[in-house]
């Protein structure tokens, strides 16, 4: 993929509709060729300028994963929609490209602690 190339379609809404539909830690997060990427479990905010064009985004979801036994770093933008009632949250992007795109690694803002980070409330009735 070129450098200026989107891997998929955006969402510009996303981060409002997962807020007004209360998105919480623990909830399933799956690619859009349904591959499991783990748990949701915060958002991390860019301190400085945006520039899709370099792939510096604003809001990142961090989606924890025991079976990839890391984090994955996902902007927001790429959240396709969002089912509460199901607990599970679709990415408008494949597996390879979440792998492509390296969101498999903490971005350095967040590695230097530039961030704001804004963990999620859990699932009601999940333990932490």
């Amino acid at each position: 993929m070129s450098l200026n190339r989107q891997p998929g379609p955006m969402n510009e809404t996303a981060l409002e509709m997962l807020r007004e539909k209360e998105l919480r830690r623990g909830t399933d997060v799956f690619t859009s060729d349904s591959q499991s990427l783990g748990k949701a479990l915060a958002f991390h905010y860019r301190p400085d300028e945006i520039d899709r064009d370099l792939k510096l985004y604003a809001t990142y979801l961090e989606v924890s994963s025991l079976l990839y036994g890391s984090s994955f770093y996902v902007p927001v933008e790429f959240v396709a929609g969002y089912d509460s009632g199901a607990s599970r949250v679709e990415l408008s992007v494949p597996f390879s490209a979440v792998m492509n795109e390296t969101w498999d690694r903490e971005p350095s803002f967040v590695a230097g602690r530039q961030d704001t980070e804004e963990r999620l409330p859990l699932i009601p009735g999940a333990k932490p």
